[in-house]
């Protein structure tokens, strides 16, 4: 089984020393690593689910004081992992939902929560690169479904904490989903 974990720092040079801790741990994935808005460090990672934890609980401590959110999904959803690598998406769109977070790690717990919630597809995962250290979701469904993802998203996020805004679009305009839809790969 594959598992997933993110650490994000307040600081680039604590991010690159973490980054290098916890690959020297155990056999794992960067996916990312690298600098994020405002000034933070990313550090997106997978492996078998062992090697994850084990390089996460070292990355956490080689972060220090400088950690400002962090993830392990052990179990998380298969669709995450794609749209986070440029995989192409889906070109029907009925209801859409918008999920904005705080932090990146609160992007990756809304992505997986929702798309685990409810038969919905994942479009695009924004993870803080030139949006002032927010992330995003956008999804697509029924309007019933997109509904209880984005509150599932909004609660696995944190409602109280990391949680910026969402929303929920019936029937978006065809100029819109054109947006969303277009060719996207994460930067």
């Amino acid at each position: 089984m594959e598992a997933l974990a993110l650490l994000e720092l307040d600081s680039i040079a604590a991010g690159i020393r973490a980054a290098d801790s916890l690959t020297k741990r155990a056999r794992v994935e960067l996916i990312a690593s690298h600098p994020i808005d405002p000034g933070k460090y990313m550090i997106l990672f997978r492996g078998d689910v062992e090697s994850v934890r084990s390089s996460f609980e070292r990355g956490v401590e080689a972060a220090g004081g400088r950690l400002v959110d962090r993830v392990f999904l052990p179990a998380p959803d298969g669709s995450i992992v794609p749209i986070l690598e440029g995989a192409s998406i889906e070109r029907t769109v009925d209801s859409i939902g918008v999920i904005e977070t705080c932090t990146v790690a609160a992007t990756i717990r809304a992505a997986d929560a929702a798309a685990k919630a409810t038969a919905v597809t994942l479009l695009r995962i924004d993870l803080a690169r030139r949006i002032g250290g927010r992330g995003f979701v956008i999804l697509t469904g029924t309007l019933a479904d997109v509904e209880a993802s984005v509150r599932a998203g909004g609660d696995a996020a944190g409602r109280d904490t990391d949680l910026f805004d969402e929303v929920v679009i019936a029937a978006p305009s065809a100029e819109i989903t054109a947006e969303i839809v277009k060719e996207y790969l994460p930067s």
